[in-house]
């Protein structure tokens, strides 16, 4: 099977032919075209489209790989990085280090995820609001107050977070909403932990998701933003509750 791909564009004969297949595939990235986690079309299916042959295409994907933008999954085929990865790395780093910089990484969220709403809330498509109704719908089937002790239910937190920043229609967005919840997953794997021992906060954080998703579906931009830095603010006052619980 095919993977489906636009944008892509037959290479005529240059003396960097390299160069103009990994321009063309980091054009797509940064238009959203290809997301991050996304396969690309497989070797024989490239050479075809650009036309060209597989020594010059896995010249361009070993340039692809050295700046970061694709990775090889064994045998599974090369596919799309976080922008971020890099920083992402650094960052989890200093935390390890430091883990009062939660609090730092709490504050750029809150400065992101809420303006990211606040675009969402301007350019949502049906499609994507038919993604958060059905997340919205998945998390009222695990039950409202088992959202946070379940694996299920901190994926379709991390899912609706990612559909909000894809609905911004920017694509830094994406891939920064992407670190910054990898980071928090990773760097701090008791987070969602603590937060299940404050009393009523699955249910809470699943009103507040509502809440956003409201006000993005009227579209209604200020909404939107105030709703996601309420929902910031209570992670932060929850997770410091539960934190100095165990001290």
């Amino acid at each position: 099977m095919k993977t489906k791909l636009t944008g892509l564009s037959r290479i005529e004969k240059s003396p960097d032919i390299p160069t103009l297949v990994m321009n063309q595939i980091v054009e797509l990235i940064s238009q959203g075209k290809l997301k991050m986690g996304e396969k690309l079309p497989s070797e024989q299916e490239m050479t075809e489209l650009f036309g060209i042959s597989r020594i010059s295409l896995r010249e361009a994907m070993k340039l692809l790989e050295a700046k970061g933008y694709i990775e090889s999954r064994d045998r599974k085929g090369k596919y799309v990085r976080s922008l971020t990865d890099n920083v992402k790395t650094s960052i989890e780093d200093l935390i390890s280090v430091d883990h009062e910089k939660i609090w730092e990484l709490l504050a750029v969220r809150r400065l992101i995820d809420s303006e990211a709403a606040s675009l969402a809330a301007s350019n949502v498509s049906k499609e994507q609001k038919a993604r958060f109704k059905k997340i919205t719908d998945m998390l009222d089937k695990i039950g409202v107050d088992h959202v946070l002790s379940s694996k299920e239910g901190g994926r379709l937190y991390s899912d609706f977070f990612d559909i909000l920043a894809d609905a911004t229609k920017n694509t830094i967005f994406v891939h920064l909403r992407k670190s910054i919840n990898t980071i928090l997953t990773g760097a701090f794997p008791y987070s969602r932990k603590k937060l299940s021992t404050v009393p009523d906060s699955s249910g809470d954080i699943v009103k507040q998701l509502l809440k956003i998703f409201a006000a993005i579906e009227r579209k209604d931009q200020e909404a939107a933003k105030e709703a996601t830095i309420e929902h910031i603010d209570y992670i932060e006052k929850s997770l410091r509750k539960a934190l100095k619980e165990d001290m």
